[in-house]
């Protein structure tokens, strides 16, 4: 690993994009937005996180700090968001993902320690979206009772499990070539899933 490659542009615009993400979720609260402001921060954070990606492929410009560098990022945005609009999700549903989050975090520790490939699941990318879509029907039914969001919530987080009992399953059971592991996409969302996820929340 090269640490000149962090001055590469797309690794500094996800160093940018984290840093940004902390000054927002540190130093304004959800009251300071109104709720299609907020569905639209969710949307962009999708967004921006598409552009790195995107730019390493252009420039010829992927590198395995990138590839590090990018989901980590991810995931710490994906927790700050969480804890931001805390207030707004009911406590088996935070809890619920802050739980499962800690548990694949741990788990792709394992996995960056023991592999130079990751591939990324369906089904992982698919659990994204519906987490992703049950957080907006969250901040826009916020203050009210809606049977069907939080039925849908519910369902989302059941899948949400599912699959990171897919990705352990893969990686401690399921016996696999020692320089490639399918990994669960939370950790590293597919890039144009996540685009078409942000078109998809800009609609909302």
């Amino acid at each position: 690993m090269n640490l000149k490659d962090l001055f590469l542009l797309p690794n500094l615009i996800t160093i940018g994009r984290l840093f940004f993400s902390i000054y927002l979720f540190t130093q304004h609260l959800i009251s300071d937005f109104s709720i299609s402001i907020l569905v639209l921060i969710i949307a962009l954070i999708g967004i921006s996180d598409s552009i790195d990606g995107i730019v390493a492929r252009r420039l010829n410009q992927v590198s395995r700090l990138g590839t590090i560098l990018d989901p980590v990022c991810d995931r710490i945005v994906f927790l700050l968001l969480l804890f931001w609009l805390t207030d707004i999700f009911p406590d088996w549903f935070f809890y619920g993902i802050l739980i499962r989050e800690t548990l694949v975090i741990l788990g792709s520790l394992n996995v960056l320690t023991k592999t130079k490939t990751l591939k990324v699941s369906n089904f992982g990318k698919f659990g994204t979206v519906l987490i992703f879509f049950s957080i907006c029907f969250f901040v826009i039914n916020s203050g009210n009772e809606n049977i069907f969001f939080t039925y849908f919530g519910l369902i989302s987080l059941i899948f949400y499990y599912f699959v990171a009992l897919e990705y352990f399953y893969k990686i401690f059971i399921k016996k696999m070539n020692n320089d490639t592991i399918p990994f669960e996409d939370s950790i590293f969302i597919n890039q144009e899933a996540k685009y078409i996820l942000s078109l998809s929340l800009i609609h909302i």
